[in-house]
This record gives structure tokens, sequence and C-alpha cells, in this order.
């Protein structure tokens, strides 16, 4: 018998309780994404069984432990790029879609696909928790900031689409009135239904077509979620396809050059060329779970999936009345341990803003200083079985470059092999990761450019 019989939706949210087979159908799709990114993977593993699994499908037996990925919720790839100073102010902005593949992502872009980004926007924070800060005024104290690790899956099903990198086999029946209930809910105004749809196609550059949003269906970017509220995630790394895909491929063991088992976290995220390689989250995950396939174990993600806040640490906040914090955190969606909306406000009776919040005797001016008390996680599962699984390592199809003299020190995946000897020099040469490089990165390349976008992760 499986683990699971039915996935439940993310933190067991009841938006899809009313709607007729919705549940079925969440739960087949997030089995497809499961089987899709273990496809993708096990032709690397030899000699078997691939150790990523399906928990609806299979239960390998044995010693269960669960175990909490957990990491900071303040972007890391900001803080390289800019410093903690800047970081702070660039995190409460928004970002156009085209600065973010540039930037962050490191990809180029044709004109059309510049075009269809230039004019979404979404917030730079890319740790699966993002957060909206309201004022009074433009730059007046901050009155509330709303945190959310929502997924954007769950609003695409929920609004009755396809999401738009699945096969159009896998649709939703949805609820467009629901979906405007919530909003209107969470963001204080009317919505019409037409302000959620996309106008256009957005695509994502360099993948063949592959879109973020198909015309006439559910937009992520619309400006209730961006400009003039947050529901969800939208950021283009915080998508829960990505997270199945992520421990899919940290499943994978690796060596180096030498035979040497790879273990630290950013050594095998450039080996393996998962993830994001700036943040917290990625590597964070990627060594946690391969961490258990070393061990010989199954590994996969407890039902239900989703990325979740865990807490927030109240150490150090202090307001002028001198009665506490506690009163000023609201989990509005989801439940402790599992939070996928936050609120962080002062009770109105109490005449203070939550500019009058000090944490360790900083006053609060951005969103990203409460973001650096919050922690975001996953929960895994490994199962030992009484012959523990022992598969070949896999040598490197990645590596990690930096430009020379850059003291933002972010890490480049080269998986072309082309940018040595142009200001970059090698990540983590020690580690015997560049001499297998070449021969493997063509079995790669090859074997990856046959997969849908989305199959391959997220930036």
């Amino acid at each position: 018998m499986p683990i699971v019989e039915r996935f439940a939706p993310p933190a067991y949210l009841s938006d899809f309780d009313s709607i007729p087979g919705q549940r079925e159908q969440w739960h087949k799709a997030v089995s497809y994404w499961f089987d899709s990114s273990i496809e993708l993977n096990a032709s690397e593993v030899h000699p078997g069984p691939f150790q990523f699994y399906n928990p609806a499908r299979f239960n390998p037996g044995g010693i269960v432990v669960e175990q909490a990925v957990t990491w900071n919720a303040f972007p890391k790839e900001l803080l390289r790029l800019f410093g903690r100073e800047k970081a702070l102010k660039e995190a409460d902005k928004l970002w156009t879609l085209d600065r973010y593949f540039s930037v962050l992502g490191g990809v180029e872009m044709d004109r059309r696909e510049y075009l269809t980004l230039v004019k979404q926007r979404f917030r730079p924070q890319t740790e699966y928790c993002e957060w909206r800060v309201d004022r009074d005024g433009k730059t007046g104290p901050i009155r509330r900031v709303t945190f959310t690790s929502e997924p954007p899956e769950f609003w695409f099903a929920l609004f009755g689409n396809r999401l738009p990198f699945d096969p159009p086999k896998y649709k939703f029946t949805g609820d467009r009135k629901a979906v405007r209930a919530n909003y209107e809910n969470f963001v204080g105004q009317k919505v019409p239904v037409n302000d959620l749809i996309a106008s256009h196609d957005i695509l994502m550059p360099q993948s063949g077509g592959q879109r973020l949003a198909i015309k006439n269906q559910y937009n992520i970017y619309n400006k209730w979620n961006t400009t003039d509220g947050i529901v969800h995630l939208c950021a283009p790394p915080n998508f829960l396809v990505g997270e199945i895909e992520l421990g899919s491929d940290a499943s994978i063991v690796r060596k180096n050059r030498s035979g040497r088992l790879l273990v630290e976290p950013e050594t095998l995220i450039c080996c393996a060329g998962f993830g994001g390689l700036n943040r917290n989250s990625d590597p964070t995950i990627g060594a946690a779970v391969n961490a258990a396939a070393r061990l010989g174990a199954f590994v996969t993600l407890k039902d239900p999936v989703g990325l979740y806040m865990d807490h927030i640490d109240l150490s150090g906040w202090e307001l002028s009345d001198g009665k506490g914090v506690a009163s000023c955190v609201h989990i509005v969606r989801g439940t402790p341990g599992m939070i996928e909306r936050l609120v962080i406000e002062v009770p109105r009776s109490r005449g203070l803003t939550v500019s009058d919040i000090t944490i360790g005797g900083e006053p609060i001016k951005y969103g990203g200083q409460i973001a650096e008390c919050v922690t975001v996680k996953l929960i895994g599962i490994a199962t030992l079985p009484k012959q523990p699984v022992r598969n070949d390592p896999v040598r490197c199809s990645g590596r990690c470059v930096f430009k020379c003299g850059d003291r933002r020190a972010m890490l480049q995946l080269d998986t072309l092999g082309d940018r040595l000897g142009r200001g970059f020099v090698e990540a983590f040469s020690g580690q015997g990761l560049g001499e297998a490089f070449a021969a493997e990165k063509r079995r790669h390349v090859h074997h990856r450019a046959r997969q849908p976008m989305l199959r391959r992760r997220m930036p």
C-alpha cells in the first residue's frame, strides 16, 4: 500500500472542498509532478532503484524519519548582490520580470520574450516566502506587513485553469467566485474577475515557448497580487513544482573526479546544477535530501506537500508601550508550524504602528527586517530499508564560476563551459569539479534539452 492515499492541498486548506472533483484533480496533478521529476532523473542512476519516490504509488518500508528542512526567509541573493542595507530596500520593492531573469537568473532573452516580461511586476523574494509592506502614504510609518508562502499552483487550480507548464489533460474545475471572494478578503477591495486574467502570454526566456501565464487564463502577476496587494507567491522560482523537482534532483549521490562523495551544500548544487545557487533554500534542501540518499534511504516529501512558514522569532522585539508584541502577529491561513499567510500589525487600540516596533533595538523600517526573523521549511521523509540502497555516485554535470574581483561573490552556473577566460574563475576548484566537467556536460545538456522547461526547475 502506498503511503499517501490522496494528496491534500497545502496546509490542508479547505478551498477545494466545495468544488466537485477538485481534490481528486489536485491529487492527480501532484502525483504527476512526482512521476515526471522521477522519470527525468531515473536514467542517471545505476544500478537503482531511484531513491526519490512518489508516496502515492510506493511504500519502501523500513525505518521512517521525518525531517523539517529549514532556512531563513530573507533572500540571500539580494544580500550577495547589494549587502544588507541596500538589500533591505530592494526587497520591499517590486521588480519587473525581465530584471529577474537578467540579474538573478543570469538568462539572456530575445525581444519578444523581453516585451512579455517588462510590464509584469513581481517581488524579488526568492526563498518561498514573500511579503508586502503597507504604509501610511508612500513614505509614512508601516501599518502592516503581510507574508505568504502559498504556491501559485494552488491558485491556478482554484481559478479553474490548467497550469501553463503542464499537459492539457491536467485541468481543474475551479471556482472563480471563490477566488474573487478570497482576493477581496485579503486586499480589502472589490476585485473584478477580469483583473485576474492574462491579456497575453507571458513567456519564459530560452524555454522554447514555455509560459508563466497563458492568454485569457489566470495571471499570477495580476495587479492585486503585485502592485495593489498580495495573495500568493509570484517570484519565478517560488513554485511547488520546483520543490518536488529539487527533491528528485538532490537524491542523486554525486562524486568529484577523485571519487570523493560531495557533501557540502553549495558544492553539491553546483555539481548537479539544480535550483538557485545563491539562495538560502535550495542548497539547504538539496544537502538535506542528498545526506539521506548517501545513507541509502529512500526519500520523499511529506503530505501535504507545500512550503511553509514554520515560525517567527520574536526575541528582541519591543514596543514602546511595554505590552509585548505577541498580539501583533496573526496567522491568517494555515496553522502554527504550517503557516501560509501571516500578518504583522499592531492592534489599533494601542495607537502604535509596526514602525514603532524595534528588533534588537533597531526600529523596523523595512519588511525585510521581519523576514530575517521568519523561518521557512518543508518536511521530508527518509525511509531506511533493511537493505540500504547503494547506487553508484554520479559525476558532476555542472560547475560554478564567479567573476574575478566581484565583491558580490555571486555564483553562476557554467553549463556550457565557456565562461573561464572571460573574467571568471572556477568556484570550489579544490573539490575537483572541473576536470570531469567537459565530458559529462555534453551528455547532461543533450539529456536535459529534451525536457520541458519547467520540468528542469524554475530558475
